[in-house]
């Protein structure tokens, strides 16, 4: 008899003792539907062994990116006309085409596309009878649309071991489940917005680039399906998950909270750094080749301090530095921070100073600036190329490959990383059906006549 669940899928007075458990007799190596019977089997894949089955959408795609390029099989229900994400662009050579988009190809790598129309009823069973094979169902639909469908938690849970992860905009209940959102909306509703931009409160907040409230979904949502991974290693059940990206986004607002409720105080934005309680003066200084070097504050101790001084003289920029009341450290940090003379001297060397001089020659002095690279200049930086961080994957479809990041670690055992390239549309809805569900050729050619899959 299976334990009472909470209404989201969790067990009463068991969860967090199964979890504990989990961590200590579970080893190394994939989430497989029971523990593995030993440590010799090699894993190439944190999640080998999975089965996923991604509803296309383009809030969740970042986490099945991260569960196949973990070695999970992730199979990604598109509509016949194909994911949001194929449509957004760029595109390569300029040539709008669902199968050429380089947005979708970098958020859908190693991926499988099953391309359904999910409004027709011979559709909703395949699905159903994925769902039933499978490990983990991903999902982002608006909450009550796939109830609607006979496709929700309850309705697909005779897959006892199934996971089912709902990644939607503000959750499953409350006064704002049915509200409409982008990536932008959700930074500004989530307290991201209000602490970047420029330290000029006339300046209008500034959202990041590059889909962040998103990524804070997903990141939440592959963090709840491998605990119930865990989990499942030792109770043989899965469980539903419901993530909400505004609810991510809320808590990623840094010390803006508790600054508020345990000082009253809240906090400021600030040009190219942290929001800070305090207004600061801006650490990014123009370099003579017009680049910008981050400055940040630190403590120069005396070694450093004469390299300083030495580099600044070569330059002609010492000014009254030289004065001895800058041999005391403890001033010279406190000017540096409070006051201008040290600053504005570092502001003239480095305007003196090419970017890449003034970069590795401060690292070589130990004081930690950094320059500022267009993400487009990473490619041809030396450091990357030795780490072998980018991986060259085949595109048959343009006759050329593609370099693409590895993973942000290096793993001999438990690599993620991109393995193969994104799916074009439907490329593998005949190899799915018929190898998973062993459909035949002529229930194919029927389903696609019907227009119940491409």
């Amino acid at each position: 008899m299976r334990r009472p669940r909470h209404p989201f899928g969790g067990t009463r007075g068991h969860r967090q003792h199964a979890v504990l458990r989990s961590f200590v007799l579970v080893p190394v190596g994939g989430f497989l539907r029971r523990a593995p019977r030993g440590l010799e089997e090699s894993m190439s894949g944190v999640y080998e062994g999975l089965t996923v089955v991604e509803l296309a959408d383009r809030r969740n795609q970042w986490a099945g990116k991260l569960l196949s390029d973990g070695g999970a099989r992730v199979i990604q229900i598109e509509p016949v006309d194909g994911s949001p994400g194929r449509w957004c662009g760029p595109f390569v050579d300029d040539k709008a085409d669902p199968d050429r988009c380089l947005d979708y190809w970098w958020y859908n790598t190693g991926k499988q596309s099953v391309a359904l129309d999910l409004e027709r009823v011979p559709a909703q069973d395949l699905l159903r009878k994925l769902l039933a094979r499978a490990d983990v169902f991903l999902e982002s639909t608006s909450p009550g649309t796939l109830a609607k469908l006979g496709l929700d938690y309850g309705a697909v849970s005779t897959n006892r071991a199934l996971i089912y992860a709902s990644l939607t905009d503000f959750g499953q209940d409350g006064p704002w489940r049915d509200l409409k959102m982008n990536d932008a909306a959700h930074l500004a509703l989530g307290g991201q917005m209000a602490s970047s931009g420029y330290s000029d409160p006339k300046e209008t907040p500034i959202g990041g680039q590059g889909h962040q409230a998103w990524h804070m979904g997903c990141a939440f949502v592959l963090h709840g399906i491998t605990v119930a991974l865990y989990d499942r290693m030792s109770s043989g059940e899965g469980q539903y998950i419901d993530v909400s990206i505004h609810d991510a986004c809320a808590i990623g607002t840094e010390a803006a909270v508790p600054q508020w409720m345990y000082y009253g105080s809240a906090m400021y934005r600030q040009t190219g750094m942290h929001a800070n309680a305090k207004r600061q003066p801006p650490l990014q200084l123009p370099t003579a080749d017009g680049k910008y070097i981050i400055a940040a504050m630190q403590n120069f101790g005396p070694r450093v301090w004469e390299r300083l001084i030495k580099w600044m003289d070569e330059k002609g920029v010492t000014g009254e530095l030289h004065d001895p009341k800058f041999q005391d450290e403890a001033f010279r940090t406190s000017e540096y921070r409070t006051g201008t003379v040290v600053r504005n001297a570092v502001a003239r060397l480095i305007a003196a100073s090419n970017g890449e001089e003034c970069f590795h020659r401060a690292q070589s002095y130990g004081i930690s600036w950094g320059l500022v690279h267009a993400a487009e200049e990473n490619y041809d930086i030396p450091h990357y190329q030795q780490r072998d961080y980018w991986r060259s994957i085949e595109h048959p479809e343009i006759g050329r490959s593609i370099p693409y990041p590895r993973g942000p670690f290096t793993c001999v055992e438990l690599g993620i990383e991109a393995r193969s390239r994104a799916p074009r549309l439907g490329e593998h809805t005949k190899q799915v059906l018929q190898q998973d569900l062993g459909l035949s050729d002529r229930d194919i050619a029927s389903l696609t006549a019907s227009g119940a899959i491409r």
